[in-house]
């Protein structure tokens, strides 16, 4: 489990009193500002803890849902777009309008860490808008496994999601020219 400073000086009583803990082996240390009181800690845990509203996109959604084989070398995250940005160099922030940043929200389990991301119906649609900016190498080889899992996309949720987005015409185009 993790715990923020803030959680920790009201579980100990002051700074004093954390550190006497991390020297117990009661918690340790991660980094600043965040604490756990277990022997495995996982990056990407730590990730999601300390950015609670932000969710896995793009290149680490495509990695964690098993779309691609490329390990991403930064978390990629969506934020709402009035966030703050996120000052930490392990992850590359995607602002995304406060209408459709929760559509599609999910977790799944990937080698025992719960993965906060967004479903594979939400991550097709948010490919095909962010389909210029996406390495083509990338895109061709994320659309190849969309088109793999054809038959397991709900185009019911795919119906229901698209309304919600700008340029709706744009992406259900390149939906239905290029996956289905």
């Amino acid at each position: 489990m993790y715990f923020s400073y803030k959680d920790c000086r009201q579980r100990f009583g002051s700074a004093y009193q954390i550190d006497k803990a991390i020297e117990k082996g009661l918690i340790k240390k991660v980094e600043p500002g965040v604490y756990s009181d277990s022997e495995h800690v996982s990056e990407l845990e730590v990730i999601q803890f300390k950015y609670p509203k932000a969710i896995l996109t793009l290149d680490s959604a495509y990695f964690y849902h098993d779309l691609t084989d490329v390990i991403p070398d930064m978390y990629h995250l969506a934020t709402r777009s009035n966030a703050m940005a996120i000052p930490d160099s392990r992850i590359k922030q995607y602002y995304v309008p406060y209408e459709i940043h929760s559509i599609g929200i999910t977790e799944i389990e990937y080698c025992g860490d719960k993965v906060r991301t967004y479903n594979l119906e939400r991550l097709l649609i948010e490919t095909a808008r962010m389909k210029s900016k996406l390495p083509p190498e990338l895109y061709k080889e994320v659309i190849l496994s969309f088109r793999a899992k054809g038959n397991s996309l709900s185009m019911e949720k795919i119906g229901q999601y698209l309304p919600h987005f700008p340029k709706r015409n744009m992406i259900e185009r390149i939906l239905y020219e290029e996956v289905f």
